[in-house]
């Protein structure tokens, strides 16, 4: 990769101003996410045997007020992604993530939430460093631990706004920060812990989609 994030990166947050925080994103964070988009789409796409592409976040219909997070994302086709599972890598003030996505009502949510919620051992070989996000528009997260995977699941099911992302996260004291090859492995193993949860997604997706 030729871009990595930096503890710096989260000072873009306090920039007052839509246009001057936009800015800076362009210049500073959008770069990161297309050197990981660059680096991992291939090896994600091999994976899952799925030809998904790859999207960063423009904001573009904002008129006032400044992102409070930005991010991109592995997965969906060439026009989209959040009708798809599929893999973000964003930032906001408090933390960096790499999150498998269940947002914003994708097509066949109800078959892929209850699909996983039926197979919960498919979390079991994730690490104590996981976590839960039940809302992508907040910073609030949980230990990804069996109780919570399964309760954001029933969420995800029974609420119109319901939503799932699992991953890991990296904040401003994280190693990783400071240490491009650990940054690097990081991206790597989460991605690869993923993929087994994020196949299952694809195809259940796919599955239905053919029935329609």
């Amino acid at each position: 990769m030729e871009h990595y994030f930096e503890p710096e990166h989260f000072n873009i947050f306090s920039v007052d101003g839509l246009d001057e925080r936009m800015a800076l994103i362009r210049e500073h964070i959008q770069p990161v996410f297309q050197s990981f988009g660059d680096e991992f789409k291939a090896h994600v796409n091999t994976q899952t045997a799925f030809d998904g592409g790859f999207h960063i976040a423009q904001h573009r219909r904002r008129t006032a007020n400044a992102p409070e997070s930005t991010w991109s994302a592995l997965g969906g086709n060439s026009r989209g992604y959040k009708k798809y599972p599929h893999i973000q890598l964003g930032i906001n003030s408090d933390h960096i993530f790499l999150f498998l996505s269940l947002i914003d009502n994708p097509v066949h949510e109800k078959a892929m939430g209850q699909h996983l919620l039926e197979n919960l051992k498919l979390f079991d070989h994730l690490s104590e460093e996981y976590y839960i996000s039940p809302d992508h528009t907040k910073p609030d997260l949980e230990k990804a631990d069996d109780e919570t995977i399964e309760k954001t699941l029933k969420r995800l099911l029974k609420v119109k706004k319901g939503e799932f992302m699992i991953g890991k996260i990296m904040r401003e004291d994280s190693i990783e920060l400071s240490d491009k090859d650990a940054q690097f492995a990081f991206y790597k193993k989460t991605l690869d812990d993923l993929m087994p949860i994020y196949s299952r997604l694809l195809d259940v997706h796919q599955k239905n989609e053919d029935l329609t």
